[in-house]
């Protein structure tokens, strides 16, 4: 019999002892997308798409079926989906796109971690951009504080849905109306919150919305996705070129696939895909409203047993909104000494440090911060045991 961690009804990849409470660094596959994975590699060799040989037709059709069935978890058509290695390059493609507008700010916030951040400063280093930040005090009404901030010169908005450090929630669907209304575009990066809550493009959708695979959508790590507003395809050109998304080529021009194929240069990550869909349909069997309500109760009892617990103090700020990830300090005791004696001692593997979220920890005073963040396969029990530890901690201190 497994000793593999199992609830609702699946099985991760996560010793049933371990208590992990840092989904938001890197989410615990199921097992059932592990197996998915390791038969693609044993009857497909890696999956070229790119041939006429019997492997390659395979791989095409297996990469449009998984690309159909992540589509429906969004709402969106096949169309508006495709792969990148990562949320970094999505982010960097987005943003050499919208560098045509000749517009010279991009609005963006202090709470938002690297991933998002240093590609932005980059770009605004290579076209002379400006970038107009958000303070956490703003997020308090933060789309009052857009309709106010976003001006002529705004190039686009770029937020995540759920932040590192504070796990600020937001609403992102008034974000993109306001957007709309202002005819900016609206980026938006759902990796910390995508598994955990339900999605549907339907409506006032962003104009481009990216994703890690590997945090709350449990793939695995070397894959990401974007999604299209169906009328950006016409005129999104993205930086990152080759391979398989050329249709044509001369000694001076190239032109590009249309499509999703337009995006996806070089040999894909299909088993990664594989993997990716396998974990987002078992989320949505589980169902997303069911996994949201399931998480804020274990969110609740992490606050009781933060309150119950001296010398911790918990990062929140009044007004706003928050989801599965949250994060306390100590004055008493360094937020690394903290998270070695609960593994040490528990098992229990919490993210501390910086959180790559520099700006946010200078925007709040801190050097570093223990981070907990859960996931479907965390259980009551998991966050009795991390709320007894951490108290018999502080205690002794």
């Amino acid at each position: 019999m497994s000793n593999n961690r199992q609830n609702f009804d699946l099985e991760f990849s996560l010793p049933d002892e371990d208590i992990y409470l840092d989904s938001a660094t890197l989410g615990r596959l199921p097992t059932s997308s592990i197996k998915k994975i390791q038969d693609f590699y044993e009857t497909n060799i890696g999956g070229t798409i790119r041939g006429t040989h019997r492997l390659a037709i395979e791989a095409s059709k297996i990469l449009e079926e998984k690309r159909n069935a992540i589509s429906r978890v969004f709402s969106i058509a096949p169309n508006q989906l495709s792969f990148l290695p990562s949320r970094e390059v999505a982010i960097l493609n987005s943003l050499f796109y919208l560098d045509k507008s000749g517009k010279s700010k991009i609005l963006t916030s202090v709470l938002e971690d690297h991933s998002i951040l240093a590609p932005i400063i980059k770009i605004s280093e290579l076209y002379n951009l400006e970038i107009d930040f958000l303070s956490l005090k703003d997020e308090e009404n933060l789309v009052d504080k857009l309709n106010e901030r976003i001006s002529s010169e705004t190039k686009a908005v770029v937020l995540s849905s759920l932040t590192l450090g504070m796990g600020v929630k937001r609403n992102w669907r008034s974000i993109s109306k306001i957007c709309e209304e202002k005819e900016v575009p609206f980026i938006l990066d759902i990796s910390n919150s995508v598994g955990h809550e339900p999605y549907d493009f339907t409506q006032h959708s962003p104009d481009i919305v990216l994703s890690s695979g590997s945090s709350g959508a449990l793939g695995p790590p070397g894959i990401a996705f974007q999604i299209l507003a169906e009328d950006i395809d016409k005129t999104f050109e993205p930086f990152l070129v080759g391979g398989g998304s050329i249709v044509s080529l001369n000694t001076n021009s190239f032109k590009l696939l249309s499509g999703s194929n337009k995006y996806e240069p070089g040999q894909l990550n299909l088993a990664a895909i594989v993997g990716l869909e396998n974990s987002l349909t078992e989320l949505k069997n589980i169902g997303f409203e069911k996994i949201q309500s399931y998480e804020t109760k274990l969110r609740d009892h992490i606050i009781d047993g933060l309150n119950d617990a001296s010398k911790i103090s918990l990062m929140e700020s009044d007004g706003v909104e928050y989801g599965p990830i949250l994060s306390f300090m100590s004055e008493e005791i360094d937020a690394h000494d903290i998270a070695i004696i609960l593994e040490d001692l528990g098992k229990i593997s919490v993210r501390s440090g910086a959180l790559c979220s520099h700006l946010f920890m200078d925007e709040i005073g801190m050097d570093s911060l223990i981070q907990v963040s859960t996931h479907v396969y965390n259980t009551e029990e998991d966050i009795r045991k991390f709320n007894e530890l951490l108290r018999s901690i502080m205690e002794e201190i």
